[in-house]
């Protein structure tokens, strides 16, 4: 028996080290401030107030007050599989800027770590790569890792009201360029009247602009840039640009009704009827510096502004300029300038096309 209950004894013991070494890596402390309660340090750093209590030993009624230190027990977020690559958190330091540091996704981050938002902590440790490396020992970081995203800013301009107290020597023209906006708002906004002369100690509404960057990933183009047919069809045009003809790009016959591909990703630019020779006209921007133009559309399904894939139907064929063939005008420009369709689509359609 006294064999038995040394082993039992062993067995809870050890497996008792293994859940303290699993579950808990290591201590952060707290400074409590003002407005704080356990509950809400524990959602902030994602754990338990009973861990909370217990890491510090807390009694009943759990009062902490202002300027208190606390123990935060950190919980190991790699849960599935080996962390093989960590970071500790540096003043500064967002996750943006970490993800984009060891070239891998927020999202990624997020789910690994267990994150419940973007806050850090400084000398929080986070787990950047779990099990095996899919580079199979490359290094992370590497020229062919990069190419997979690239980080974008994005402007965010925020507007709210301020009261601003006129000091000694101010007027509207300088209060409007020390906050940015226009003297015209400041006059609106306060309903001032003419001659507009406002005193020191007056106070004043003042709409403030704040320009924040926020940084976003953006995972770079997996598919080829490249046009596709926008209908299938017969070229009974094709393109002519001499001192004879100019005829700038290609009429494709069609049945009526037939729907109308975006030849590649873009914006529409313009959808409307009011260039007439082009009746229906769409025009979408593509990247490197490539509109394509689709003329007489019989019915119009975009709107201007609307970012369009590659494949999605923009519109229907209609009548041919001075025609009784439906189908639809294609131009496709670089740089503004309308080039032969012919040389950017597939050829073999082409020579299919142009029998």
């Amino acid at each position: 028996m006294g064999v038995l209950q040394t082993l039992r004894f062993f067995i809870k013991f050890s497996f008792l080290i293994f859940l303290i070494i699993t579950t808990t890596t290591y201590a952060l402390t707290y400074t409590v401030k003002r407005g704080d309660n356990l509950g809400k340090i524990a959602k902030k750093y994602g754990v338990s107030v009973r861990d909370i209590i217990r890491e510090n030993n807390l009694r009943k009624p759990y009062i902490i007050r202002p300027g208190q230190k606390l123990k935060i027990p950190v919980k190991n977020k790699a849960q599935k599989g080996q962390c093989i690559l960590k970071h500790k958190v540096k003043r500064g330091e967002s996750l943006i800027k970490i993800a984009k540091k060891y070239h891998v996704w927020v999202k990624d981050l997020r789910k690994i770590n267990n994150l419940k938002s973007d806050k850090l902590y400084v000398g929080q440790i986070l787990c950047i790569k779990v099990g095996k490396s899919r580079t199979q020992g490359k290094k992370i970081g590497t020229k062919k890792d990069e190419k997979d995203f690239y980080i974008k800013k994005k402007k965010v301009v925020t507007k709210r009201i301020i009261t601003y107290r006129v000091k000694k020597g101010d007027n509207l023209s300088k209060i409007a360029k020390r906050y940015n906006t226009t003297v015209s708002k400041i006059i609106k906004l306060n309903n001032l009247k003419k001659p507009y002369i406002i005193r020191p100690g007056q106070r004043l509404k003042i709409e403030k602009r704040e320009v924040t960057y926020i940084e976003e990933v953006v995972k770079r183009r997996t598919v080829p840039f490249g046009f596709i047919w926008p209908v299938d069809g017969k070229i009974i045009n094709p393109f002519v640009n001499n001192a004879k003809k100019r005829h700038l790009g290609i009429d494709i016959q069609t049945e009526c009704s037939v729907p109308i591909k975006a030849a590649e990703d873009g914006k529409v630019i313009f959808a409307g009827d009011s260039i007439k020779a082009y009746g229906n006209l769409i025009i979408i921007k593509h990247a490197k510096r490539f509109n394509t133009v689709y003329g007489h559309v019989g019915r119009i399904a975009v709107k201007e502004g609307q970012t369009v894939k590659k494949g999605e139907t923009i519109g229907y064929t209609g009548k041919l300029n001075g025609l009784d063939k439906c189908g639809i005008y294609f131009e496709v420009r670089k740089n503004a300038i309308p080039v032969d369709p012919l040389v950017f689509l597939n050829k073999k359609n082409a020579i299919r096309k142009l029998n």
